[in-house]
């Protein structure tokens, strides 16, 4: 008899409607593309390394630890212990779907490879045929402490679930959807706080992307950990497995690569009502939540992660005064689909009934949602402006009011990316182009 995990992928149709307000969403019409433009990921499968042994393997769970080179015997039971842990809190505690075993019934597997880096690696080599894109994925990791290898045996499980649900995916999307799984269900160590830090230091770049690094991973996971947390009605992780799983599709034909359409942006404008402007709000939202995380956490932003400290602090590009209006202002550094641009104006001078002007302009062609936050003493959100989104558009104004009870205004700028309406931001087409912008801000009364 299938286990729940088993039978979550047919239930993929349900979770969709309940968890995201629909049925999975079509493809996108057909477009024709440079065929040198990437799709998705790597249909090559992976080499294994080669143990040269017999594994150390679960009796209870589908999961095996393999030695490559001079690996002792006691790490490799660690592993396994640790790795059975992991899985039993996400597919049996979280009720996640399981990895996707071979045809001969082959379950995960995690090589303890002496030559390995300390970061976790991880590759598919195995297309599993269930009438949609799944692949059986392994893990390499050298030996390390006890704390470090929980948090890469998680992972391992975490990435194996989301290739079984989608192998067409990203590489980044499948480390952010894992590490944000971690963050739910384990300690989170110093290399996450070294991940959001990095992420948090480089807000302009996009937190969903095609080619894992280290901002992308941070800030991957924090978005996953925001819908999450903000749209989500089941238990910890649903929203997140049910987009991968609302965006499963197949591949057909010659190809090189998996074709990733759906993506998890296209779920997402599904479950928005394919609105742009629906998006847009979702995304400013995302990115003033940003502002909030860490050491500026005000309690009501980011309800389960707060151990970031410091290192959740965003990177805001200017700190202005407003005795020191007008001012035009330019982004530090250009701004990548779905990043974001953060100016702090301290209200040190302002009097009853003073009115502020506000004016945003960016390049073409992408769009930009801009938020402006007026901001309590001691750092808490009073209240926000969201300007109205022009899709078409390369500049807004706004005026500002009801400033009598604010410290400072935080003004938000979020690069939504795409070419037009037919053409909107595609987490697969990389490099991705960066755009500018400039702020201005005056008094008007």
């Amino acid at each position: 008899m299938p286990g729940a995990g088993e039978l979550y992928l047919g239930l993929v149709p349900v979770m969709a409607q309940l968890l995201l307000g629909g049925p999975p969403p079509l493809p996108k019409p057909e477009v024709r593309r440079d065929p040198s433009l990437p799709t998705g990921a790597s249909m090559a499968p992976a080499t294994r390394p080669d143990p040269g042994g017999l594994p150390a393997c679960s009796l209870r769970l589908p999961v095996c630890v393999w030695r490559v080179g001079p690996v002792d015997a006691q790490a490799a039971l660690t592993t396994l212990e640790l790795l059975e842990d992991a899985y039993e809190r996400l597919v049996l505690t979280l009720d996640l779907p399981a990895p996707r075993k071979s045809e001969s019934g082959g379950g995960l597997d995690l090589y303890l490879d002496s030559d390995a880096g300390p970061n976790l690696v991880t590759g598919l080599d195995e297309s599993v045929p269930l009438g949609f894109d799944a692949a059986r994925l392994f893990c390499r990791v050298a030996p390390q402490d006890r704390w470090a290898l929980q948090r890469a045996t998680t992972l391992c499980v975490g990435e194996a679930i989301a290739a079984g649900l989608d192998a067409a995916t990203t590489p980044e999307v499948r480390r952010a959807y894992a590490t944000h799984l971690w963050w739910a269900v384990g300690r989170p160590n110093a290399q996450d706080l070294a991940l959001i830090d990095e992420a948090q230091s480089h807000p302009e770049q996009p937190p969903i992307g095609r080619d894992l690094n280290a901002a992308s991973e941070g800030s991957g996971a924090l978005l996953f950990e925001y819908l999450d947390s903000h749209r989500g009605r089941g238990r910890p992780g649903w929203f997140s497995t049910a987009l991968l799983a609302a965006g499963a599709n197949r591949t057909r034909g010659e190809t090189t690569r998996w074709r990733n359409e759906p993506d998890v942006f296209d779920v997402l404008r599904h479950t928005l009502d394919n609105k742009t402007g629906n998006l847009a709000r979702l995304l400013g939202d995302f990115a003033v939540a940003r502002a909030f995380l860490g050491a500026r956490d005000d309690g009501t932003h980011w309800p389960l992660l707060s151990w970031p400290g410091q290192a959740g602090s965003v990177r805001f590009d200017w700190y202005l005064k407003s005795s020191s209006l007008p001012r035009r202002v330019a982004a530090v550094e250009p701004i990548e689909p779905n990043g974001a641009t953060y100016v702090w104006l301290e209200l040190d001078d302002v009097e009853l009934g003073t009115t502020l002007g506000f004016q945003a302009q960016w390049e073409p062609p992408v769009a930009f949602q801009w938020t402006v936050v007026r901001i309590a003493k001691g750092g808490r959100e009073l209240s926000r402006l969201v300007v109205p989104f022009q899709e078409q558009s390369t500049e807004v104004t706004q005026t500002i009011t009801n400033l009598e009870t604010s410290a400072a205004l935080l003004i938000v700028g979020t690069q939504l990316g795409g070419v037009d309406p037919l053409h909107p931001f595609d987490p697969d087409v990389a490099p991705f182009e960066p755009h500018s912008c400039t702020v201005y801000v005056t008094k008007l009364r």
